[in-house]
């Protein structure tokens, strides 16, 4: 199997450092900005299905939006990642990125990741605000924190995607 899937996200969230620790199992920590689309691929098992994945990182800035629209054809799930330092990358997912997902693709599964956990000193976002945004939006399938610094819930992340994925094409 062969599943396309999005990581959207504001600009410096941690998207490309995610993919890096996800598909290298490593982090670098002086990244540019993405210029429009990376694609990277990753194959796995998940559920005893061997799958390929194509992993699209769109660009996370303001003037790419109209641009980025047209990388989300055929995406069969996004992860939706925001910095747990920035409260406001958690709302910009609500007010542009599921939106213009949605428009489309329509409903696909969707993983939500409060990146950069390793900063614990620096949370501005609280678990009442992640599970109410959660609650606002049906078709987040899961939700978790991850340190693209020290791969916590990064694998697992990725993989629950996968699973949800995998649910979605096969009822």
């Amino acid at each position: 199997m062969k599943f396309k899937i999005v990581l959207a996200g504001d600009g410096a969230v941690g998207k490309t450092s995610l993919i890096n620790r996800f598909v290298t199992g490593s982090f670098a920590g002086d990244y540019k900005a993405t210029i429009g689309v990376a694609i990277t691929s990753k194959k796995l098992v998940v559920e005893d299905q061997g799958v390929n994945l194509q992993i699209w990182d769109i660009a996370g800035q303001t003037l790419f939006r109209e641009f980025r629209k047209k990388f989300y054809a055929q995406a069969q799930g996004a992860l939706l990642v925001f910095d747990l330092t920035v409260p406001k990358s958690l709302d910009n997912l609500n007010l542009t990125w599921i939106q213009d997902i949605e428009q489309i693709t329509g409903e696909i599964p969707f993983v939500l990741i409060g990146n950069k956990v390793d900063l614990k000193e620096l949370q501005a976002v609280s678990p009442i605000e992640i599970a109410n945004f959660i609650d606002q939006h049906p078709n987040i399938a899961a939700h978790f924190n991850t340190s693209a610094l020290t791969g916590e819930n990064v694998e697992r992340a990725f993989s629950e995607l996968t699973s949800q994925i995998i649910a979605s094409v096969t009822t």
